[in-house]
């Protein structure tokens, strides 16, 4: 690894390295996030609930094969920055990204032939609802295809953070954003090819494939400290095992919320589709709340991973307290934008004013959890930065499974609509509780650590 790539992790200021770092994953959460408000802002704009409420019948799907990128990318990453904080060999860390890879592209194959086979039953376990259906089968079978090269994006794009390198992915992702933009209405509306929320789905699997087209491209230019050579695959039983250690939490904390997903989604559709299409896009606005938080906290990954294995608890100790401090105050003024102008914001995306309602109720109550959001992604990063993946495993698990699953299914039944809204709220106060308590031990670490070093300020 070169000098240019280590300067933002070992010299450079903690406040602008958090920046530099950052900044360009959260510009990545953004395009994430825009794909799917672009696509429900012009589904909205054909004032059909049904072709809403089809969008989140596969979102559960979606979240099983994304699981795979956010598993592999992720662990890689993690992996990547300690052996590249321990100046290990080329050697290795060629065969980690080659690990990695190989990993990525076997794992996503086996999860969308599942996703395929569950995909009729599982939107008929969903809903009765014939419109919505028909509009979920099509709209899931052109999703679930190009599900693949959106895993093979995020895994490169997180290999390439692990060594600083995150402009050139970020501007490709980015300028994918609004070639979505222009051909979501040339595909969707009866002026171009009248293909309703198809020609959404298509538009979304184009820009997918041609951003990771563009990342391979990157990781296998020579122009980075990591490389990768074309259909080179192979993998080490004992880098699979490093990257699963940090990986299998990763995947277990993506894929509980596709299982609380599910039971949501069957909880939600008990009420109408106006209910679950209002739902629908009061979840996708919570993410659009939370994206400045997870897009840092992804920026912070590789900066702590490498620190950590350097020995390094100075510029470890510091970039936490700096992003906690940040991120809370970001999100304390994101609650005080959103309901000032939440029923703007929803009636963005909403085909009648039922929808809006239901829309401004369940972002309202989200705010409720979102200034605590920042310490539990710092807290979780932390511990996967460490490679403390029994710790991770528990609190991935616990989130979005053995508190989540229950609150979503026993709330409702005495509350109703109210018990829906609620649910992630206290959910996610309940989770930042346990995370400080399975961190408090590395937490020690890295204070006492800086201290006895005689480096805490």
């Amino acid at each position: 690894m070169n000098g240019d790539s280590t300067y933002v992790f070992e010299k450079e200021k903690i406040s602008r390295a958090m920046v530099q770092l950052a900044v360009p994953s959260i510009l990545v959460s953004i395009v994430d996030l825009i794909y799917s408000m672009i696509n429900q802002y012009f589904v909205g704009m054909l004032k059909n609930s049904a072709m809403i409420a089809a969008i989140s019948t596969v979102t559960t799907i979606d979240i099983l094969i994304e699981s795979v990128g956010i598993c592999v990318g992720i662990g890689g990453a993690s992996y990547l920055g300690r052996i590249l904080g321990a100046r290990s060999s080329s050697e290795k860390i060629y065969e980690t990204v080659r690990t990695s890879m190989t990993l990525c592209l076997s794992l996503t194959v086996l999860h969308m032939i599942i996703g395929f086979l569950m995909l009729k039953p599982y939107v008929l376990w969903q809903t009765k609802d014939a419109e919505v259906i028909s509009y979920s089968m099509v709209y899931g079978v052109i999703d679930i295809f190009m599900m693949l090269f959106f895993v093979i994006r995020t895994t490169t794009v997180h290999m390439l953070r692990a060594v600083g390198d995150i402009k050139y992915s970020t501007n490709v992702i980015s300028a994918s954003v609004l070639l979505n933009i222009i051909l979501d209405p040339i595909l969707m509306f009866d002026w171009g090819f009248g293909l309703g929320i198809y020609g959404a789905a298509l538009a979304t699997a184009i820009c997918r494939m041609i951003t990771a087209v563009l990342c391979l491209k990157r990781l296998q230019s020579r122009k980075t400290p990591i490389y990768w050579k074309t259909f080179d695959f192979h993998m080490d039983k004992g880098i699979v095992r490093e990257i699963m250690r940090v990986g299998l939490s990763c995947y277990v904390r993506n894929m509980l919320p596709a299982l609380s997903s599910a039971i949501y989604n069957k909880q939600v559709f008990v009420y109408s589709t106006d209910f679950v299409a209002g739902c629908s896009i009061g979840r996708n606005a919570s993410y659009f709340m939370n994206f400045f938080i997870q897009g840092a906290a992804n920026g912070y990954m590789p900066f702590a991973s490498y620190n950590y294995g350097a020995g390094n608890y100075k510029r470890l100790y510091k970039s936490i307290v700096w992003s906690l401090a940040v991120l809370t105050g970001y999100s304390l003024i994101t609650d005080a934008v959103i309901w000032k102008f939440a029923y703007e914001y929803i009636g963005l995306f909403a085909a009648n004013e039922a929808s809006i309602e239901y829309g401004v109720r369940y972002i309202l109550a989200y705010t409720l959890s979102l200034p605590i959001y920042a310490a539990y992604y710092i807290l979780t990063i932390s511990l996967q930065a460490a490679g403390k993946g029994k710790e991770s495993m528990i609190l991935s698990v616990s989130r979005q499974g053995l508190i989540y699953i229950p609150l979503v299914m026993i709330l409702p039944i005495f509350f109703r609509e109210n018990g829906i809204y609620y649910t992630q709220p206290l959910s996610d106060w309940i989770t930042v509780i346990l995370a400080v308590i399975l961190s408090w031990h590395l937490l020690k670490e890295i204070y006492h650590g800086s201290k006895a070093a005689g480096q805490l300020e």
